[in-house]
């Protein structure tokens, strides 16, 4: 016998749940809310999903900022059906503050980042009161965002570091990349699009879970341009100061 899908509800339509609606959308029954009315409607006719009570739906996903979570979830919470499941992507909102304010409700806390809204997301994923095979059927329900990676949740810091914070890492790198090309001579648009396949291309060819050491290695030849440039990065210690960035913003996404 086979289930209808379950209806996904989004409170919350800024940056991240729009990108969490837009991401889902394709592929599941999607209504959204805001405590603007007429920003659920404008994002709503946007991405093709339904603006209305999203409270009402299977699955609750509270995208506010963590601020405004404990007043969204006085407006939320007494309208959700006994069996929803209750998701957050607020950061500093353990499982066990979640529910406390959705008391007998599954939770499900995440953490992504902005690319959920072209499938090409990280989402990190921990629960509670969801058995193993609930587990799996969230995790499927999500998959469409990109990488679902089901963590325990004292990791959530390293992951908010990698997953949360990583494309502002890459953008630096890329920034610096680019502007080193402009440096040798290259026109900035010339440079811009040279970097931006430069990433897409490395990220396709790791798609498949490659170890980008093993990739590294792939196109390094011994005295060729690669390994000059890879002696710099050595030497300055790029890779030490890489694992300094994550563990600051871990640290710092522990504070919050």
């Amino acid at each position: 016998m086979t289930h209808p899908a379950p209806t996904i509800g989004v409170v919350g339509v800024g940056a991240m749940g729009g990108a969490f609606a837009a991401g889902l959308a394709p592929h599941a029954a999607v209504t959204v809310e805001d405590a603007l009315p007429g920003r659920a409607v404008e994002v709503a006719a946007a991405i093709g999903v339904t603006a209305g009570d999203a409270a009402a739906c299977d699955v609750v996903v509270l995208a506010v900022k963590p601020q405004d979570l404990a007043a969204t979830c006085a407006l939320v919470v007494p309208r959700l059906r006994a069996e929803a499941v209750v998701v957050s992507v607020a950061a500093g909102w353990t499982l066990d503050r979640l529910a406390g304010v959705a008391p007998g409700h599954p939770i499900v806390r995440l953490m992504p980042n902005l690319a959920v809204a072209h499938g090409n997301g990280v989402v990190a994923m921990a629960t509670l009161g969801l058995d193993e095979a609930e587990v799996t059927h969230t995790r499927a329900l999500l998959a469409p965002l990109g990488a679902v990676v089901v963590i325990s949740e004292d990791l959530f810091g390293v992951a908010t570091a990698i997953g949360g914070s990583g494309p502002g890492f890459v953008a630096h790198i890329a920034k610096a990349f680019e502007d080193a090309g402009v440096a040798h001579g290259l026109a900035r648009d010339d440079a811009r699009a040279m970097v931006q396949a430069v990433l897409a291309g490395t990220a396709s060819l790791l798609a498949d879970g490659s170890d980008p050491g093993a990739l590294q290695a792939r196109v390094t030849s011994p005295g060729g341009t690669t390994a000059a440039g890879i002696a710099v990065l050595e030497d300055s210690e790029t890779a030490a100061a890489l694992g300094e960035a994550v563990g600051a913003a871990a640290r710092r996404a522990a504070e919050l």
